[in-house]
């Protein structure tokens, strides 16, 4: 048992290294957000440094995820197909409606950015990028994904989101996040305009996985005048048909072997 929890405390360290990876982590606030005592996440990170699963840089206090961390990705092809196929089409969307398309792939409680194509939008407010961790609560691409799952699961991973909104940053979103989901359950679709970022609209739509549980979620978002209310429909459908073509494309991509 201690062995096993030995393992669970390095993959929690290494997770969280992987989700900053452009600001890189200070050792007492790594320390801080994973529960390890300095001197043991020090001796972690220097293993991972050792192993080139983290990364320093000459200057800097900070620690990054390492080019393991890439490599050992080349080893998932499943998931180059799926890129692949995918990213014309989320480059053709967000064209066709003038914003940013991002592709965002369960991971637990929370989401990352995986994909991203941006055509000739700019949004400066927009703060998810390829790389960008998020909990499924608090953007729509997660809610999306949660109103396809079953309400037990969905209820528990809210309120599990929740927990840690208020031990990370207190209840001061809190208000907001729940106008935003409770607009998405309006709709029968993730929906924003602009409650946790005001300019930026944002709507989403679940991929679902071949057991019809949620993959990922595909998310259109834009300034208020490309997806304003006389646009909201017609873009809706344009992201849904997109949705089934990579449903489609992760069915292929994922099937088991043999």
């Amino acid at each position: 048992m201690h062995g096993t929890r030995s393992v669970e405390r390095t993959l929690t360290l290494l997770r969280e290294l992987s989700h900053r990876g452009d600001f890189g982590w200070r050792l007492t606030d790594l320390a801080e957000q994973v529960g390890l005592d300095r001197g043991t996440c020090h001796r972690l990170l220097a293993c991972f440094v050792r192993e080139g699963f983290a990364s320093r840089h000459p200057g800097d206090v900070k620690y990054y995820p390492g080019q393991r961390l890439y490599e050992l990705g080349l080893g998932m092809p499943a998931y180059h197909a799926f890129r692949e196929r995918i990213e014309p089409r989320m480059e053709r969307l967000a064209r066709a409606t003038d914003s940013v398309a991002s592709f965002l792939l369960r991971s637990g409680d929370e989401m990352v950015c995986a994909f991203q194509k941006r055509g000739e939008v700019e949004l400066p407010g927009m703060l998810i990028r390829i790389g960008s961790w998020r909990p499924l609560f608090s953007a729509v691409a997660g809610l999306a994904m949660l109103q396809r799952m079953p309400a037990h699961a969905s209820e528990e991973i809210l309120a599990r989101n929740r927990r840690e909104e208020i031990a990370r940053r207190g209840p001061r979103r809190l208000e907001a996040l729940d106008r935003m989901r409770a607009r998405s359950a309006q709709a029968g679709y993730g929906l924003t305009r602009g409650e946790l970022a005001p300019g930026i609209w944002a709507m989403a739509e679940a991929v679902l996985d071949g057991g019809g549980q949620p993959l990922g979620a595909l998310t259109l978002s834009g300034s208020e005048s490309t997806l304003s209310e006389g646009w909201l429909s017609q873009a809706h459908a344009q992201l849904a048909e997109t949705v089934q073509d990579i449903a489609a494309d992760a069915a292929q991509c994922f099937r088991a072997p043999g």
